[in-house]
């Protein structure tokens, strides 16, 4: 025959079925949680796709430039050595000028717009007035003997102190003078 438990079983399920409830809670808020995960790693794995591709877009665009490069590298070497020849030519050329050229200073007076020469051979007397062609010729004749085969050129050194001087009238006059030899009073034509 059959008896009737001793225990009262609802005893014994009653915390079980809560223990049960509260298992299955904790499992639906477990896939709520991954869910956010997974929908944050996706973000994440899609960013770094986007990353990834732009940087092989830019490592496949600097690939292309070092292999345009590396094909040029012989024409930029040949390209060196252009330069440190037009360096060497220039210097040159310079060298060659400064031997060739027999440069002398004119000043222009502040006071009247006259030019002068000095002469630092001459102690007595060092500073030479030009007055007129003939005493400008004679400058010329002089620093041409001088000079040897190298040519002769002369600069005019303007008054360091604001002035009117020289005139236009004044420059005019002065490149008449020294229009057989190179000089620094270019005529300007509009």
């Amino acid at each position: 025959m059959m008896h009737m438990p001793r225990r009262n079983v609802t005893r014994f399920f009653i915390p079980l079925i809560d223990v049960l409830i509260l298992l299955f809670c904790i499992f639906l808020l477990m896939e709520f949680n991954s869910g956010a995960e997974a929908d944050m790693q996706t973000e994440k794995v899609a960013e770094q796709t986007e990353t990834m591709e732009d940087l092989s877009g830019q490592l496949n665009r600097r690939i292309k430039e070092l292999q345009k490069f590396e094909e040029l590298r012989p024409q930029l070497v040949e390209l060196e050595k252009l330069r440190e020849e037009v360096d060497r030519l220039r210097n040159q050329a310079q060298r060659n000028m400064q031997q060739q050229a027999y440069v002398r200073i004119i000043d222009f007076s502040a006071k009247d717009g006259s030019i002068s020469f000095f002469d630092n051979g001459n102690l007595k007397n060092p500073i030479i007035q030009i007055a007129n062609i003939k005493s400008a010729q004679g400058l010329i004749d002089r620093h041409k003997t001088e000079a040897g085969k190298r040519e002769v050129y002369y600069f005019f050194m303007y008054p360091r102190q604001p002035t009117i001087y020289p005139t236009a009238k004044n420059k005019e006059e002065y490149r008449g003078w020294f229009k057989n030899v190179a000089n620094s009073l270019v005529e300007v034509t509009p």
